[in-house]
């Protein structure tokens, strides 16, 4: 059954209830509405600033010779974003208990203590103060949402607390850096870069129309995509069109740019607006534009909403393997590591997110070495290099000024036309803007080699 382009939000609820809760988890989790006002003269990725101050020197908060307390605060109650949460924090909790097995990190066992932010900034305030003064966590993983993130960044800040792995991709958590806060996604203004030069390399000349959701996610798509043409010297007469968070029906937009004759789309916007924009492009304007689509959603479910038909060919950007990818080995791994731990969940790439948060941690834990304190995690944190992780597409590098770890994506292609037969088909060479190109690898703590991966 296809969406209608004219739906009400209420009619889809009483149609389709369950996809409808799929694509709103996805679109809030991975685009994330931002709530707050958007910053003026905002830094462009890759610009550096002095590292903000970090915790006490030797604070061993959350560390004993048996234990580490690790916080997360993620959905998973009150809102349709559980459907993301729940399973992230799964995938989470398996690889931790996989590495615990093996007998933890420096004979210590980790101790993920998750909090439930239900996707509130309110709520999640009230739960980062729980984790960090009665829980008495180490540090912070995989904060997810820039609502939510934005009500506890602040504090975490002025307590030392390590704020590792953010899963919101809105440049102002890592531009200026700060000492203790990394991020986890490509920030929408480097993808869109990326976005932007596909575009650059097979448009130019042509007419390029923007349509993007009103708010610091959607303008910095934009933002994104503009600069990628730039990079390229691409002479483009471009066409921006606006829709507002809570419109889910992008038609209007969709007719303008026809009648605009514009002969590309860039879209940053959430999987409902995707979906109405192809359904409206292919059905209701028999109009077979090409369509570039934030990696927000390249998912499965935008697909099935907006009909495998009519997406097939859309271009978008991917920074990891895929769930459906069981020839890679880290895929293989972590369906083991799945089956084994929590073997109720079922494996998808939300799994994987929380799997690879949790990897990328235990790797900086390693290397901070026996001897842990916030500190020398931090360092650790600031000086990762080359560092391929078990579902990685590229290594990954991190200077004091560049808590980016991820800034490579590689383009895919929607291929399919059914359930059975789609999926995002990666091509090319992987592409981005790595902030630290060159790197050395510090010298490994005693007993590293030792330690489980």
């Amino acid at each position: 059954m296809l969406l209608n382009e004219h739906v009400t939000m209420r009619a889809l609820m009483r149609r389709w209830p369950l996809l409808l809760v799929a694509a709103l988890a996805v679109a809030m989790l991975l685009a994330v509405a931002c709530e707050e006002e958007e910053e003026e003269g905002k830094a462009t990725p890759g610009a550096t600033a002095e590292a903000t101050a970090g915790p006490l020197a030797g604070d061993t908060t959350g560390v004993t010779e048996t234990e580490i307390k690790i916080g997360t605060l993620l959905p998973l109650s009150q809102t349709a974003a559980a459907a993301w949460g729940v399973p992230i924090s799964k995938g989470m909790q398996a690889y931790y208990d996989y590495i615990n097995d093996q007998g933890g990190i420096y004979g210590r066992k980790i101790t993920l203590i998750i909090g439930d932010n239900q996707y509130n900034g309110p709520v999640a305030s009230e739960a980062v103060h729980k984790l960090v003064e009665q829980d008495k966590i180490f540090a912070l993983q995989g904060s997810l949402g820039t609502a939510a993130h934005g009500a506890v960044w602040k504090y975490l800040e002025e307590n030392g607390v390590p704020d590792m792995l953010i899963l919101t991709g809105n440049a102002k958590w890592t531009v200026p850096a700060s000492r203790n806060r990394f991020g986890f996604l490509v920030d929408y203004i480097t993808e869109g870069r990326i976005l932007g030069k596909y575009i650059a390399e097979n448009f130019d000349g042509k007419k390029l129309g923007i349509i993007a959701q009103n708010d610091d996610f959607g303008k910095e798509g934009e933002q994104g995509l503009k600069t990628g043409l730039e990079d390229e010297n691409a002479t483009m007469e471009i066409v921006v069109e606006y829709y507002d968070e809570t419109q889910n029906d992008v038609t209007a937009q969709v007719q303008r740019l026809k009648n605009a004759n514009v002969d590309v789309i860039g879209f940053y916007g959430m999987p409902l607006q995707a979906a109405s924009l192809f359904k409206t492009a292919r059905e209701t304007l028999s109009w077979d534009v090409p369509v570039v689509i934030t990696g927000v959603d390249a998912v499965e479910v935008v697909a099935r909403l907006a009909g495998y038909n009519n997406i097939e060919g859309a271009i978008s950007v991917v920074f990891g393997h895929q769930a459906f990818e069981t020839d890679i080995p880290g895929v293989a791994k972590h369906r083991e590591i799945m089956a084994k731990y929590a073997p109720e969940v079922t494996v998808d790439n939300l799994t994987l997110v929380g799997a690879s948060i949790s990897e990328a941690m235990v790797n900086v834990l390693r290397q901070a070495g026996p001897d842990l304190t916030r500190e020398s995690f931090l360092d650790s944190a600031e000086s990762v290099c080359k560092f391929v992780c078990s579902t990685c597409i590229v290594p990954t590098n991190t200077s004091p000024t560049d808590h980016r770890p991820t800034e490579v994506e590689v383009y895919v292609k929607a291929t399919g036309t059914t359930a059975e037969t789609f999926k995002w088909e990666p091509f090319g060479e992987p592409f981005g803007f790595e902030s630290t190109e060159e790197c050395v690898a510090p010298t490994p703590p005693p007993g590293y080699e030792q330690q489980p991966e």
